[in-house]
């Protein structure tokens, strides 16, 4: 209702903006036959003026003199048949096309806007109007134009550079792999596309890091020997693969290196401890037992693990993991626990487990500001979500 009150106020106003110049008086007539002596006096003048110059001959200035006088004379006769002397008589068609404007404006608008309007469509806040633009252009048709032009192009190395990080964001992992070769191949070897290759192949095998990737990585430290990613990587191959000494080595090389505060150093830590019975998380405590839950005579050493076949260590991590959850479910207040549970997740490919156990760490963690921030932060890293 308010709406159409508000058309008819702005109807109302372009009516009388309109048609307000008709409805004022025309006030009081002039007759033409008066302007008309004037004008002719003042011609009459100048031509005097003139002769009296010499800029006029006195045969010319007669002739100029008949011929105003035959104009006035002309101008008197038509003004005397007028029949209401002067521009006053408008004033008697004012009203009649005062009323039909006014009733004729209206009338089209509404017309017009029925025609080529939509009176009922329903209000739409703004924050609706701006999301339905923005969806017109979804990141999926700009990835869809970009994968259109690279099969029409598939040697444009600078392309596949560009949608690699797309691929990578989105989890498809395995195109972003490909993507970053195709790049690597077209444009060159880098820091940063070896390394995005390597991260994708690694998601793509659900964190068991593949014989390409570690090229990869190992490219990248002759590239830049001083980076940190790339031995953590190899670090945590040599630990998959059953080099569990080795791997052990690279961590403690890794974590002497580190800033205190660095956020992955936490990691290196537990995974140091699970490496290494009887140091740090993994020591055991005065009850005889494990941290992570498990008593001695139930952890192997590195040799023993080492010796498992791959399907029997893939069972014994399982156990370890399962074993570890379980304590956190009593127990959810261990920080370190939980960075270690999530990290496990996130190697073995249990991604919904990993998402389930950050929000279960978050809910015991609240009151502990700091062990809260560290399994934030490791979340972030391993693209959890929020």
């Amino acid at each position: 209702m308010l709406f159409w009150i508000l058309v008819g106020v702005l109807v109302a106003g372009v009516t009388l903006a309109i048609t307000r110049p008709l409805t004022r008086s025309a006030g009081p007539p002039v007759k033409a036959a008066d302007a008309d002596i004037a004008v002719y006096k003042d011609q009459l003048r100048e031509v005097v003026a003139d002769a009296a110059r010499g800029s006029l001959a006195a045969r010319e200035a007669e002739a100029a003199s008949a011929e105003i006088a035959r104009r006035l004379l002309r101008s008197t006769e038509t003004n005397a048949k007028s029949p209401d002397g002067g521009p006053g008589g408008r004033g008697r068609f004012a009203k009649p096309i005062y009323v039909v404007t006014s009733i004729a404006l209206p009338v089209a608008s509404l017309a017009l806007y029925l025609a080529y309007g939509a009176p009922g469509l329903p209000g739409q806040p703004l924050s609706e109007r701006i999301a339905t633009a923005s969806d017109t252009m979804k990141p999926n048709d700009l990835v869809a134009k970009v994968e259109a032009r690279l099969r029409d192009h598939p040697d444009d190395g600078t392309g596949w550079d560009v949608i690699a990080p797309v691929y990578y964001a989105m989890g498809r992992y395995a195109d972003a792999a490909e993507a970053y070769g195709n790049a690597l191949r077209l444009v060159g070897e880098s820091p940063r596309r070896l390394q995005g290759f390597a991260n994708a192949r690694i998601r793509a095998e659900d964190g068991v890091i593949p014989q390409d990737a570690k090229k990869a990585l190992e490219r990248i430290l002759v590239m830049a020997p001083d980076s940190k990613e790339p031995r953590i990587w190899l670090a945590l191959a040599k630990e998959q693969d059953g080099h569990l000494t080795d791997a052990a080595a690279d961590y403690r090389k890794l974590i002497a290196e580190a800033p205190a505060d660095a956020p992955w150093r936490k990691v290196l830590e537990e995974r140091l401890a699970g490496l290494t019975p009887g140091a740090g998380k993994g020591a055991a405590d005065s009850n005889g037992k494990q941290a992570d839950g498990a008593t001695p005579s139930s952890t192997p050493d590195a040799a023993a693990v080492s010796a498992m076949s791959p399907e029997e260590r893939q069972a014994f991590i399982g156990r370890m993991v399962d074993g570890l959850a379980a304590r956190l479910k009593a127990d959810g207040t261990d920080a370190a626990g939980w960075l270690k549970l999530i990290r496990a997740y996130d190697v073995l490919g249990r991604r919904d487990d990993a998402i389930k156990a950050l929000n279960d760490a978050r809910t015991g963690l609240k009151n502990d500001k700091g062990g809260l921030a560290s399994v934030e932060d490791l979340a972030r890293q391993l693209g959890l979500g929020s």
